[in-house]
């Protein structure tokens, strides 16, 4: 139903468990949870989940998303990440309830400095 990246330029520091420090501080009514490569977040029958992939192909998608988004050369900081952090929630919401809580995730990852937020779908920076 929710879907974002955050793109992650190399040399980033974004970790999943200061992900998971600032995401507990914006939910302090949620259980966050932290496995892995993967955070958690529950909020009574809804939960997002935030994964943080470093896959060879994240670099190779980062190209064409910056190709889609800003064209390649204007993409240049969009082009070379490599790294990104896949945030979906599946949850049924069909009252709309949860999109603030979406929205408020993405405001945690952003808080990160260089992330770019985009959504994979469009794609479009949010």
């Amino acid at each position: 139903m929710y879907r974002a990246y955050g793109l992650l330029p190399p040399g980033n520091p974004f970790t999943l468990e200061e992900a998971a420090a600032r995401l507990r501080a914006r939910f302090p009514d949620a259980a966050v949870s932290h496995a892995g490569n993967q955070v958690t977040v529950q909020k009574g029958d809804w939960e997002i989940e935030l994964l943080l992939n470093a896959d060879p192909s994240v670099r190779t998608d980062s190209v064409a998303i910056a190709e889609q988004i800003a064209g390649l050369e204007d993409g240049q900081g969009i082009a070379g990440c490599d790294r990104r952090v896949e945030v979906w929630s599946d949850t049924q919401d069909p009252f709309v309830e949860h999109l603030g809580d979406f929205h408020t995730v993405v405001e945690v990852l952003r808080s990160f400095p260089g992330v770019i937020a985009v959504d994979p779908a469009e794609p479009a920076l949010m």
